[in-house]
């Protein structure tokens, strides 16, 4: 995250809307800036507008309590963020520019506003935004919406942000100074690491629930009920005879059922027989009713050899009257289309004729209004001209004044300019002195304050050129005894070198060794898992071979019941072509000794009811087909799961086969590779795993000893390179600040040659305040130089433009005198134009009364109006016309058609009439009903007397079927009478209910006892598995669970501060390297390591000023970077906490933020600490103005 702007407008002491733009210069390229200004003057508030516009809430409020009076009488809450308005003003906001993660420029606000624009009004409700600058877009305008987008676009909360972005020197002092209880309060806070002690809760929650859980399961087992073994088999004894008895009765039931239906078999068949024979009755009555039905059929295919002509002179009279009637409907339209069309006609030819004498008068006359068109328009041509130059004369004067106004001003700047070069030349000649500089002055002001800058932290560091020498041969002299100790770097080097390589030849023997054990276990379980795999190959082979045999067996069951079906299949469809449509048909019109027309025989055996099929045998034989096609369903669904078992057996045995395959080379494989393994470490080969497993074991030990001993070893000659390598650092890094420092001198010296002898000598002590004084001095010089310069370019520039002024307004002038004379000119030959043509028109009309302009425009105006009328007229005659013709036409068609029509009628009723004549019964009255009849009509006829008479056929055959039925029915009469039967089933149903229930009873027992022992083993498993559980929970709730989880959470704050020390070592290292932070064991309280007295663990209380805010200052820094995560946090602001530090002390800070520079982030301090000032060249200046007012300056 990086910020790039924030604007601010009456908030706190800032009065009027302040800009801070961190994207411009001087502010863009500092990576270190200071906010100064005098106390109140409101360097926090820039702070505090960051945290309103982002979040709605100000980090030094969140603890205030108790209420404020506002200006309009009304409570704030004195940690409310409306209390932030300066006082006085209506309005305020907060707007802050940064650049989040995702690399888009995104726009906070937060505003305040009182009712009415009034100073003295109520507040209103806070007004928040957020917009996406880069894709120009409003995200959110509501509050809520705000927090909740802030919050997913920055990955910062309020409490992140306020610890990676503000550091707040005030609360990491208290987390620094405070009791553990409290500390570990802060740290939860800093962290948000409260979900520890809700998991330590739950821990121990859960823990308690499930012993609960197991006690009251262990209630219920207790309450189970159970019968005894001997009552168990009592009940079992008592069911087993209570069906056997069951059985006998449902026997018994079952025969005397088998009679009862006989008896309702014979009255049903003797009922169908009554029935049939009053149906037979019926069927007789309705064929003698058809005879009325037979003699019109009869007439009808008489009638069907004259019905295409009767049909045709119906059609061809009432095509005659339907013509009729049309010609009739059509005269009166037909009269009145051709007056219109006789009247237009009279209108076209007259708008012809007008026309006509039109193109010749234009004709006549063609020269003398060719002349008149072409003066007309010559005139308005010089007409558009005169116009065009009048627009350009008034132009040409709009321009000529401000050009003499111009020339005006132009001259007083020049005054001006001339009386400034004046006073700056007096200026210049008070600093003469430094004119020897003038002509590469930039260039000396630049080594000045290069000398400036670059001197200033190494005098810090170094002190007088003397203390230096005097260090760096300490430094030397030091190298010089480590060396006589442990050798020189490329000594230690080798050592270092040597045993790195015998380290590595240990750990590759030792991995080596490694492998060779668990290629060794490797082959063992390979070993294991190919044995078990082909005992389960022969357990597989067996059930392959069983399941072969039932396939054949289900095979041979499905082709017997295929076989049986398909022989009933056939025998069936025999029956059914003796009971279709056409044969149903053919056999009702066989005649007795006639030949029948399919076979031509005249024996007819199906003529007589007795030998006709009977339907109830071919529903039989239908209903066993059904029967044996489930059958055979069924066994080819047997022989299929055979099938599909045999494969699948088939298929497991396959990939046992190749799984053995596989497990047999992996264990050659592996016998190979211990082979080469054993070859390569030097081993013996052993007969027994074991042994050699054990052997391993111990020969990896002793190799890790080795190792361990050969690592000591080569870190203490790593620590000594290390030491050694850090003072000849020391030792170059002194010895090149001292020649720095001479090399900065020297080009001093040299810059300051070209003055006078004085001001050398002055500048030869090489003091800052005197070089920075000098270079202050030639600054103005410079600025003077320049703006000499200036002025001298600015009244070149000047008067070369009054030059150039003044030639405008010259030219101005004259091209307005040639634009006057122009539209005189113009003018005259409009004049001279007008008066040609009314010459010409009066020669043409005699008239002289009216111009030539109107007679032409009235006279093109009636030519005009003569063509539209035309057009107009020309499109509805033609129309007229065609209808016209085309009604005629259709007319005498329709005639023509009408007569052909007569013609036709008289012809036919000749052939009818002969016809008639033919016959004996038809006359032509008759054909119109006979017509009405068609041919489906007559056929429905025929079917229907087919119908009724095949239907008495069948019933008289049925009849006589059901008669047979009855006679084979009894024969089989059964022994008792019916009322005997019922009797006995009664009995026998009184019976079984008994029994029913004496047996459903004993179930009912037994079902209870069995439930009970499923119960007793269910809540048994259950207290086993609760068990389990509770025996896992346990252990876990008295490793880390309590009641109010206290004990997690303080395993978590110390791990979390344990976290932040290493980070805030790392900082505290770059301040002093004389602390380092610790943790005191089992709690949450703070020391520090005092590495000057021996390491010896101070309180953080013994602490001066200075140190604990260095202390507090690495606290801070490294809460940013946990804070922060892994975001990318580019700016960091910190407030107030300098005053307490020393010299050395706020060198060593100045140093660190200087790291913290380097590594990308744009570091902003707020301090009252004049040297801070001038090490940080870039500041935000934050200016009392009165009456408790400041306003911001940027200076660079």
């Amino acid at each position: 995250m990086k910020i790039t702007s924030i604007r601010i407008k009456n908030l706190a002491s800032l009065a009027g809307e302040q800009f801070i733009d961190f994207s411009c210069e001087p502010l863009a390229s500092a990576g270190l800036i200071a906010i100064t200004g005098k106390t109140g003057a409101g360097k926090s508030t820039i702070l505090d507008a960051m945290c309103l516009s982002l979040f709605n809430r100000i980090p030094r409020l969140k603890d205030g309590e108790g209420k404020l009076i506002d200006v309009d009488g009304s409570e704030l809450p004195s940690n409310s963020p409306l209390t932030v308005l300066r006082r006085g003003s209506a309005h305020g906001f907060a707007e802050l520019c940064f650049v989040a993660p995702d690399q888009k420029h995104y726009l906070a606000r937060w505003e305040i506003k009182r009712a009415r624009e009034n100073p003295q009004g109520k507040l209103q409700n806070i007004q928040r935004s957020l917009r996406c600058l880069s894709d120009g877009i409003l995200i959110a305008d509501k509050i809520k919406a705000v927090d909740e987008q802030i919050q997913q676009i920055t990955q910062l909360s309020f409490e992140q942000f306020t610890r990676a972005v503000l550091l707040a020197q005030s609360e990491v002092t208290a987390f620094l100074k405070a009791r553990d209880q409290e500390r570990g309060e802060l740290l939860e806070y800093l962290t948000n690491s409260n979900i520890y002690a809700k998991i330590g809760q739950l821990a121990f929650e859960k823990s308690r629930d499930i012993q609960l859980q197991r006690k009251q399961l262990e209630q219920i087992l207790g309450h189970i009920e159970r019968l005894s073994p001997e009552q168990i088999d009592s009940l079992e004894q008592q069911y087993r005879e209570c069906l056997a008895e069951q059985q006998q009765l449902e026997q018994q039931k079952q025969q005397d059922i088998i009679a009862q239906q006989w008896y309702q078999r014979q009255s049903q068949l003797q009922q169908n027989i009554t029935q049939k024979q009053h149906d037979l009755q019926q069927a007789q009555q309705q064929s003698q009713a058809l005879a009325a039905e037979r003699l019109q059929l009869q007439r009808l295919q008489l009638f069907s050899q004259i019905r295409p002509l009767a049909y045709r002179h119906q059609q061809d009279l009432a095509q005659q009257q339907h013509l009729e009637q049309q010609l009739q409907q059509q005269q009166p339209k037909f009269l009145q289309i051709e007056q219109q069309f006789t009247q237009i006609q009279q209108q076209f030819q007259q708008l012809e004729q007008q026309q006509q004498q039109q193109q010749q008068f234009e004709q006549q006359y063609q020269p003398q209004l060719l002349l008149i068109r072409q003066a007309l328009q010559e005139r308005e041509f010089l007409k558009k001209q005169y116009k065009e130059l009048h627009y350009k004369i008034e132009q040409a004067q709009q321009q000529h004044s401000p050009l003499v106004e111009h020339n005006q001003q132009l001259q007083q700047q020049q005054q001006a300019l001339q009386q400034n070069l004046a006073q700056l030349q007096q200026t210049l000649d008070s600093s003469q002195h430094f004119a020897a500089l003038d002509s590469g002055i930039s260039v000396h002001i630049q080594q000045f304050q290069h000398y400036i800058k670059q001197y200033r932290p190494i005098a810090a560091q170094i002190g007088s050129m003397q203390q230096a020498q005097q260090q760096l041969g300490q430094c030397l002299e030091q190298i010089s005894q480590y060396q006589q100790q442990h050798g020189d770097v490329d000594a230690i080097d080798q050592q270092l070198e040597q045993l790195q390589q015998q380290r590595e030849n240990l750990q590759l023997k030792i991995t080596t060794l490694q492998h060779l054990q668990q290629q060794y276990s490797q082959q063992h379980a390979v070993q294991q898992r190919c044995d078990a795999l082909q005992l389960e190959q022969q357990q597989q082979q067996q059930a392959l071979t069983q399941q072969q045999a039932q396939q054949q067996q289900a095979e041979q069951d499905y082709q017997a019941s295929k076989a049986e079906r398909l022989q009933l299949q056939h025998f069936l469809h025999k029956q059914r072509l003796l009971f279709t449509e056409s044969v149903e048909k053919l056999r009702a019109q066989l005649l007795p000794e006639q030949p029948c027309i399919v076979c031509g025989s005249t024996e007819h055996p199906y003529l007589d009811p007795q030998q006709q099929p009977n339907k109830m045998l071919l529903a039989l034989e239908q209903q066993q087909l059904q029967q044996a096609e489930q059958q055979e369903q069924q066994h080819l669904q047997h022989w299929q799961q055979a099938q599909q078992q045999a494969a699948r057996l088939d298929s497991l045995l396959q990939q046992l086969q190749q799984q053995i395959h596989a497990l047999s080379q992996q264990a050659e494989q592996l016998q190979h590779d211990i082979a080469q393994h054993m070859q390569i470490a030097q081993l013996p080969a052993c007969p027994t795993t074991l042994s050699m497993a054990e052997h391993l074991k111990a020969v990896i030990a002793t190799q890790q000893t080795l190792l361990h001993s050969s690592e000591q070893q080569r870190q203490q000659f790593h620590t000594a390179k290390q030491q050694l390598q850090t003072l000849h650092s020391q030792s170059a890094q002194q010895q090149q600040q001292i020649e720095r420092a001479q090399h900065l001198q020297a080009q001093i010296e040299l810059s300051l040659s070209s003055l006078d002898n004085t001001t050398e000598k002055q500048a030869l002590d090489f003091s800052i305040p005197h070089i920075k004084k000098l270079c202050q001095q030639l600054q103005q010089r410079q600025q003077q130089l320049q703006q000499y310069s200036q002025c001298e370019q600015q009244l070149q520039s000047l008067q070369r433009e009054l030059q150039h002024s003044q030639q405008r307004c010259q030219h101005s002038t004259e091209n307005i005198q040639q634009l006057e004379q122009q539209r005189q000119d113009i003018t005259t030959q409009g004049r001279q134009k007008a008066e040609y043509a009314d010459q010409e028109l009066a020669q043409i009309t005699a008239i002289t009364a009216v111009k030539a302009s109107e007679w032409m425009q009235q006279h093109e105006q009636q030519q005009q109006q003569l063509q539209q009328d035309y057009a107009a007229l020309k499109p509805r005659y033609e129309q007229l016309q065609q209808e016209y013709l085309t009604q005629k036409q259709q007319r005498d068609q329709e005639q023509h058609q009408l007569q052909q029509l007569q013609q036709s009628l008289e012809q036919l009723e000749q052939q009818l009439q002969h016809w008639c004549e033919s016959q004996q019964d038809f006359t032509l009255a008759q054909f119109p009903a006979l017509l009405t009849i068609d041919s489906h009509q007559e056929q429905q006829i025929r079917e229907h007397i087919q119908h009724v008479e095949g239907q008495y056929n069948e019933i008289q055959a049925v009849h006589a079927s059901l008669q047979e039925q009855l006679q084979l029915h009894q024969q089989t009469q059964p022994p008792h009478t019916l009322t005997h039967v019922l009797e006995r089933l009664e009995h026998t149903a009184t019976a079984l209910q008994q029994q029913q229930q004496h047996k459903e009873q004993l179930k009912l027992q037994l079902d209870l006892e069995r439930r009970n022992q499923e119960k007793q083993q269910q809540y048994q498993s259950q207290i086993t598995e609760i068990q389990q559980q509770e025996y896992r929970w346990s252990k876990i709730s008295n490793l880390m669970g309590d009641k109010n989880g206290k004990k997690f959470r303080d395993y978590a704050q110390q791990y979390h501060l344990d976290m932040l020390l290493i980070y805030a070592n790392q900082q505290l290292q770059q301040l002093s390297q004389r602390y380092t932070l610790k943790r005191l064991d089992h709690s949450l309280s703070l020391a520090i390591i005092d590495h000057e007295m021996d390491g010896e663990v101070r309180a953080v209380a013994s602490l001066s000023g200075g140190e604990s805010f260095l202390t507090a200052l690495a606290l801070s820094l490294a809460i940013a970077n946990m804070a922060s995560g892994s975001l990318k946090i580019e700016s960091l602001f910190i407030d107030e906490g300098f005053g307490t530090l020393d010299h050395a002390s706020l060198h060593m800070v100045m140093n660190a933020l200087d790291h913290l520079q380097s590594q990308g982030r744009k570091v902003i301090l707020i301090s009252h600490i004049a040297e801070m000032h001038e090490r940080i060249p870039v500041q935000i200046q934050v200016n009392p103005i009165g009456a408790g007012a400041s306003k911001i300056d940027i200076v660079g």
